[in-house]
């Protein structure tokens, strides 16, 4: 049985004055309707109504095949609709066109002479809200509100890892195995391809590319972190050469947050046991900007799979192969492949912080009157002084955390007047380092860097 638990995670900002959520709750509502089957899933995706799309891997249902009448196992992608419900068309079996193009059943592709059984290979919402599904060697456009397919391709560049879209409708897609493979870049109607640069060695079952398009993340999952090819602009090409930052994740899966926009990544698995200070089996978000390939960065938010089973250190098989947010950013859904310890191998996660799109820079407006200023002095040995503002009055947290999220002091936790305070931390007992202070109150959540030098 799936073990209940409630996971509170702490994300933590490098940001100054940085309003962000750092709470996120499993709700263990979200289960399977009757007949329905997650197992070894391979990719979640939200669409523009907050509909849930979940792609197993492997066949879990059954269809009749028109040109030989056989009944044979195939795969098909499970829809719910926000409340839990499936939706009309939900499983979709066969993906049907308003054209003459041919249909295809999800899971068994006509080759010619026989048919070819497609396993799930990943999925992925664009900024219309309409759906990418990559299936073994083609990708599908489907539209989210009737299940009815767009467009088809076949990049012919073999097992396919998940696509991605830019905020132009582009679509992006790689092979599994990149020894040689081209990241490829369609139009939104998957025609006009173009060979955007040559991987040279790794496997990946994801990619990740930014708004505008002129980043791309590869993510090895057996490589020594997240690959980063970037450009200036649309008029240049790729580096040959990409830059390596996150170094110790073994990712399986990307997202980008639909609200902040920050970089979503899923760590590893005990499979592929990332290395410190990330732990396994955990999905860490950062802001993409402030990647370096010289640093470990600290994480601005997390979660982490909740484990079917106890085992040893808490971990138990399943892989983070899956992850997309609602619209507005407050539910998180994330799927596992090979969580054999789980009787549901999605799982969702809520947060009741509210988030203010910005576009621009892809942060959170800070609400007025609400400052943390940066310590003083710093670096510091012990002492240092924290002032911080409120614009009313209500409880006050000042926390204090280590560069591995260990939270190290408690500061103030009481309730305090609105205006402006300050408070004395100690640092006499801890070693030297990077700690991360946080402000919570009234609904805001500000945090801070400070350096301890003895």
């Amino acid at each position: 049985m799936k073990m209940n638990k409630i996971l509170t995670v702490l994300s933590f900002m490098l940001i100054p004055a940085l309003a962000f959520a750092q709470n996120w709750t499993q709700d263990d509502t979200f289960v399977p309707e009757e007949g329905d089957t997650w197992v070894e899933v391979h990719g979640v995706a939200v669409d523009g109504e907050g509909k849930i799309w979940i792609q197993p891997f492997g066949a879990t249902d059954s269809v009749t095949l028109n040109r030989t009448g056989v009944k044979v196992a195939t795969r098909v992608i499970y829809i719910y609709n926000p409340d839990g419900t499936p939706a009309s068309f939900s499983p979709l079996k066969v993906i049907e066109y308003e054209d003459d193009t041919p249909a295809d059943t999800l899971g068994q592709v006509w080759q010619g002479e026989a048919y070819e059984g497609y396993s799930g290979r990943g999925i992925e919402a664009d900024y219309n809200g309409d759906i990418i599904i990559s299936q073994f060697n083609r990708v599908y456009k489907v539209d989210h509100t009737t299940g009815m397919g767009i467009a088809k391709v076949d990049p012919g560049i073999g097992s396919l890892g998940e696509a991605s879209a830019d905020k132009n409708g582009n679509i992006y897609v790689s092979a599994v195995v990149a020894t040689d493979a081209p990241i490829i870049k369609y139009d939104s109607n998957l025609e006009n391809p173009e060979e955007l640069l040559t991987l040279t060695s790794g496997f990946s079952r994801d990619l990740q590319v930014s708004p505008d398009g002129n980043t791309i993340w590869w993510a090895g999952y057996t490589g020594p972190g997240v690959l980063r090819y970037a450009r200036a602009s649309e008029f240049e090409s790729f580096p040959t050469v990409p830059d390596t930052v996150l170094r110790g994740i073994r990712a399986e899966s990307f997202d980008l947050h639909p609200q902040t926009f920050h970089l979503w990544v899923g760590s590893g698995s005990l499979n592929d046991v990332p290395g410190e200070p990330y732990q396994p089996q955990t999905w860490y978000a950062f802001d993409y900007a402030d990647l370096d390939p010289e640093t470990t960065p600290t994480a601005l938010d997390s979660i982490e799979w909740v484990a079917g089973a106890d085992v040893s250190g808490g971990y138990d098989q399943a892989r983070p192969r899956g992850l997309d947010f609602s619209p507005d950013g407050t539910i998180a859904y994330v799927g596992a492949f090979s969580a054999t310890e789980t009787a549901v191998d999605v799982q969702k996660f809520t947060t009741e912080q509210v988030y203010t799109s910005n576009e621009n820079n892809g942060k959170s407006d800070i609400p007025e009157g609400y400052t943390l200023k940066q310590n003083y002095p710093n670096p510091f040995n012990p002492t240092t002084n924290i002032e911080y503002s409120i614009n009313e009055a209500g409880p006050v947290t000042i926390k204090v955390y280590d560069m591995t999220g260990r939270e190290v002091a408690t500061l103030v936790n009481s309730r305090m007047s609105a205006g402006d305070h300050t408070v004395s931390f100690d640092a006499s007992n801890l070693s030297s380092g990077v700690y991360i202070y946080m402000l919570q109150t009234n609904g805001v959540r500000l945090t801070n860097k400070m350096t301890l030098i003895k």
